[in-house]
């Protein structure tokens, strides 16, 4: 299981609407990549394969196409919000700014930094970095305080594609849903996440917990151990680490 954070704060900002689903573009600014899609819309990749022909051996003057690489072009909406007081723009869409003032620049300060992820809720899903020029054209929204902007990005040399999505986990137990819930000391409960499958040790309400079973990667039965009742966390350990406390109710 990734590490879903990018995903959940996600979050759109006055003037988005609509998020673009699970599909992320982060922009690099003062050299961190900032995730910008929470204010952006209708964000498509326009992927463009980039063959090259060559003669099968064995088999004269029959070609074959191999591809090399690809061409990306994205495209996606931004809406404009101003502060109704002071008339700027609303301090969540600051990264705007540099993405305008890209597009209407020349040569180097043209281009920008950005990190494509196809699927912000599985790390399998393959993401992509590279240095694209940025174009931008204006619609007009019929309100005084809005304004709608179309950005097109156009790869400049290699998209490289990541190793390693930003998204993946470190590989420590994520746990979501303990049920049933309050139950008391000798009460079995079943904890559900990603990665307890490995699980070494568990504690509740930091009560070391003697017995547990494993279901599956997803799931886990742990038995309540004496003391534990009130409010009493669940925290489940593998090799790779302690996952995060998950709250639980014991009666």
């Amino acid at each position: 299981m990734g590490d879903r954070t990018l995903y959940d704060t996600t979050a759109p900002s006055q003037g988005s609407l609509a998020l673009a689903h699970q599909r992320l573009l982060r922009q690099k600014l003062a050299g961190v990549f900032v995730n910008v899609t929470g204010d952006i819309n209708n964000l498509a990749l326009n992927p463009s394969p980039i063959p090259v022909q060559r003669e099968v051996f064995g088999t004269k003057g029959r070609g074959s196409t191999e591809i090399i690489g690809y061409n990306f072009a994205p495209t996606f909406n931004v809406e404009v919000v101003r502060d109704p007081v002071t008339g700027m723009i609303v301090a969540a869409q600051a990264w705007l700014l540099d993405l305008i003032n890209a597009a209407y620049s020349e040569g180097g300060l043209n281009k920008r930094e950005f990190q494509i992820i196809t699927d912000a809720l599985d790390e399998r899903f393959p993401a992509f970095e590279g240095t694209f020029s940025v174009a931008v054209a204006e619609a007009n929204t019929g309100y005084a305080d809005k304004a709608l902007l179309t950005f097109t990005l156009n790869n400049d040399g290699v998209v490289r594609r990541l190793t390693e999505s930003p998204i993946a986990g470190t590989g420590e137990p994520v746990l979501e849903t303990a049920s049933p819930t309050e139950q008391t000391v000798g009460d079995l409960i079943v904890v559900r996440g990603y990665n307890v499958a490995s699980a070494v040790s568990a504690t509740i309400d930091g009560a070391e917990v003697t017995e547990f079973s494993v279901i599956d990667d997803n799931a886990i039965v742990l038995r309540i151990p004496a003391t534990v009742a009130g409010s009493a966390p669940i925290v489940i350990t593998n090799a790779v680490g302690a996952s995060d406390a998950l709250p639980y109710t014991a009666a």
